[in-house]
């Protein structure tokens, strides 16, 4: 996905990875953005490590911007079409476990925004609800690197692995953004 190598570009830069959140945690966490009706302003801010954030140079912040702002348009229409999520990022959070730990530690840190931040809820027997606990439930697994919870490792031991949550992720992940889409739609 080309927005995301434009991303990869910009991360480059040290003054981008000092001040703005690990790059698979903050591409998980704009992802996850799309499928909510939440204003820029109020989840943009989540993306950099301190509220005093600002760049040195304005064409880096410019580029920044333009560049979360593409990848969130390009995650609507995705949803929109209910395609898998282009997240080109299966053989890069498969190979590192850090990258999984992120992208899936971004994605769930912005579930729980859009959960504090909205006034729509959820019936628990809805087919959005229980797809988003499913979402919740394999996320968990990846970014969970250790526990002492015996009834969570309990649980995490009859889900599928790893590398096979990292592959259903692309189209598990769209069909949520699709529904969420779906209901901020209809009202």
């Amino acid at each position: 996905m080309k927005n995301y190598q434009d991303l990869q570009k910009l991360y480059e830069l040290p003054e981008i990875n000092k001040q703005c959140v690990d790059i698979d945690f903050g591409y998980a966490f704009v992802c996850a953005m799309a499928s909510s009706d939440l204003d820029l302003q109020q989840w943009m801010p989540m993306l950099f490590i301190n509220e005093n954030h600002s760049f040195s140079d304005e064409k880096i912040a410019s580029a920044f911007g333009q560049t979360i702002i593409a990848i969130y348009q390009q995650t609507i229409k995705t949803y929109q079409s209910d395609s898998p999520l282009p997240l080109c990022l299966e053989q890069r959070l498969c190979a590192s476990e850090s990258a999984s730990v992120c992208f899936a530690s971004g994605y769930l840190q912005a579930l729980m925004l859009i959960d504090n931040l909205q006034l729509v809820q959820l019936r628990e027997d809805s087919p959005i609800a229980q797809l988003q606990q499913t979402c919740l439930l394999l996320l968990d697994k990846l970014a969970t690197t250790e526990t002492d919870d015996a009834q969570k490792l309990a649980l995490f031991e009859q889900l599928p692995t790893n590398t096979e949550i990292i592959a259903l992720l692309p189209i598990l992940l769209s069909s949520y953004g699709h529904q969420c889409l779906s209901v901020h739609a209809n009202g």
